[in-house]
């Protein structure tokens, strides 16, 4: 076992370590246990062993696809290569094999209080020459304060990894604009740990002042047993016999479980709450990752296929729903999914009236109001469920009679926006920022179909100060304002001026243009307008404001000049003050 595995600091930093999606029961739980998913994690059987098999007649088992079992003993360790993080877990299997009643809620709780940040590393922290950045939030709630008075503040570090191993870094206060930096030390441990971009850095204090520091890979190192010491066939049977041998039995067996690799053991609470979802064919999903931003990531996709992944396990629920992503993206996502690993995504219809933004009038809306003269605007903006093109892939629309209809499903669905009913022409309708009424035309692109997603959408019938965009889309929306430009203009447009600006408890995410703003005062002020929390931001006790710049390094607002902070902010986040 590591150094320290009994004590609470040690489990703190191996949870940091395992990541968000980390699930490993406690002991006493009860788990279902899916050894197709424990096989699947094996190496792929070489091109000799899969002739062998084809020879031979492989000894067949009355094994069922999951068992229920009991967690009698849970060990945290870590490998010493590589510093990846597994649980050793004692499983026994249970005679109840219909439960109803979930586990009681896990009450073991740290005996004391914890400061910890993880952070992605950059390019610049990764180099030889250089040193780890530390963000001012971190800086003053995680590591040892500084001594101010100082002309140059700096500190001698002594942490500990997830061995018990001691690193030493000198922690210095300096630059322009002043940053908190990790200097002496890191280099050797960056070499020594063979870390690259877009690792997790993870530092830990105790309330006693103990330091800890440990890492979370990009890509989990894969450590398959040699096959001269024994072939992948007999690694496979030898999970199948264990288990089998043990459910016919009721004896104890082990397994070595990586939570960051697979959930082929599923807490019994967590199965349960899933077979309440009832999973069907074109139902749309989400899905959490961790990625290498900040926030782990969630992906929205569709269900498009249910039904057993192999043929060796019949009526299955491993990876039983096949799926079809919304966009790509540049880390491996699967094909097929177990029910437990995805959440409903729930986008029942909306029908919103988008207020426009006080004191300011776009000479659009002027000229509709002069034209149409007291006469009715239409403001409301539909989501539809599920938005589709009609089958020839052409618009609906009447435009001469000043109406704009976005293309209609095939029961006639499909969001519309009208214009005035005197006929005169009122407000133009905007589409992600794409004015459908002066430039939509009868043929649909193929660049237009791919937008019509699911995710969470907002039509603005108006001008285009707002733009309000789901989160899963706001890529796939920028590359249709840039698509309408080109046609427009018969030139690639120029870089865009909008940046993102994301939420926390918000599924729908939203986009500013820093270039219409004079100061921080001004951008805190649009935020508070944007999310409708006025007040709630600048009185600091609620809501803080954080930015990633093109180096994917987290930061407080405010640390940096405007000038300095609107050439490298890259997305803004809106996030509580705990966490």
């Amino acid at each position: 076992m590591a150094d320290g595995a009994g004590d609470d600091l040690f489990k703190e930093l191996w949870r940091l370590c395992a990541g968000p999606l980390m699930d490993v029961p406690c002991v006493q739980d009860r788990v279902f246990y899916f050894p197709q998913g424990h096989i699947e994690l094996l190496p792929e059987p070489t091109e000799q062993e899969l002739r062998q098999m084809k020879n031979q007649k492989s000894p067949k088992y009355d094994l069922p696809s999951k068992i229920l079992c009991r967690v009698i003993d849970v060990k945290c360790l870590a490998e010493m290569e590589t510093d990846e993080v597994y649980a050793r877990i004692t499983l026994q299997p249970s005679s109840d094999n219909d439960p109803l009643d979930p586990n009681p809620i896990c009450s073991e709780k740290p005996k004391q209080k914890f400061y910890s940040f993880c952070k992605t590393l950059s390019t610049s922290d990764t180099s030889t020459h250089g040193g780890f950045s530390v963000l001012r939030k971190h800086a003053n709630e995680c590591l040892p304060q500084l001594d101010m008075t100082m002309e140059n503040p700096t500190q001698e570090l002594v942490a500990k990894d997830i061995h018990g191993v001691e690193w030493k870094f000198k922690h210095i206060y300096r630059g322009h604009p002043k940053r908190h930096l990790l200097t002496t030390g890191w280099s050797a441990f960056v070499a020594a740990k063979k870390l690259v971009v877009g690792d997790s850095f993870v530092f830990l204090r105790g309330e006693n002042g103990q330091l800890r520091v440990g890492i979370r890979r990009l890509n989990p190192p894969q450590s398959p047993t040699p096959s001269s010491v024994v072939s992948t066939q007999n690694m496979r049977l030898g999970v199948i016999v264990t288990a089998s041998h043990s459910v016919m039995t009721s004896t104890m067996f082990v397994v070595y479980y990586k939570p960051r690799t697979s959930q082929f053991i599923v807490s019994l609470n967590k199965y349960i709450d899933t077979m309440n979802n009832d999973f069907k064919i074109g139902m749309r999903f989400k899905m959490r990752h961790e990625g290498e931003d900040p926030l782990d990531k969630r992906f929205c996709g569709t269900i498009v296929g249910v039904g057993d992944e192999s043929r060796e396990w019949p009526n299955s629920q491993w990876r039983s729903l096949k799926v079809q992503w919304d966009e790509p993206a540049t880390m491996q996502r699967p094909d097929r999914v177990s029910c437990w690993e995805i959440e409903p995504l729930v986008t029942s219809p909306l029908n919103m009236i988008q207020p426009m933004a006080k004191g300011k009038r776009s000479r659009h809306a002027e000229a509709s109001s002069s034209a149409a003269s007291g006469s009715k605007e239409s403001q409301v903006a539909t989501i539809w469920h599920p938005p589709h093109l009609n089958g020839n892939g052409n618009s609906s629309q009447d435009l001469k009679n000043n109406k704009a209809v976005v293309p209609a499903g095939p029961a006639g669905e499909g969001p519309a926006c009208d214009h005035n009913e005197d006929g005169k022409k009122g407000m133009d309708c905007w589409l992600f920022g794409v004015n459908l009424t002066s430039s939509y035309s009868n043929v649909v692109t193929p660049l237009e179909k791919e937008l019509w997603c699911e995710a969470s959408t907002i039509l603005h019938c108006g001008p285009k100060e707002s733009i309000i965009v789901g989160a899963c889309e706001i890529e796939k929306v920028q590359s249709l304002n840039n698509h309408s430009l080109s046609n427009k203009q018969g030139h690639v447009p120029s870089m865009r001026t909008r940046t993102k600006v994301k939420m926390e408890g918000v599924a729908v995410g939203r986009a500013i243009d820093l270039t219409t703003l004079n100061g921080y005062d001004e951008l805190i002020v649009e935020l508070e307008k944007m999310f409708d929390i006025e007040g709630e931001i600048i009185s600091q006790k609620k809501w803080a404001v954080t930015f990633t710049d093109e180096e994917n390094d987290l930061m407080l607002l405010d640390d940096d000049l405007w000038q300095d902070f609107c050439k490298m902010v890259k997305r803004i986040f809106i996030c509580s003050k705990e966490d």
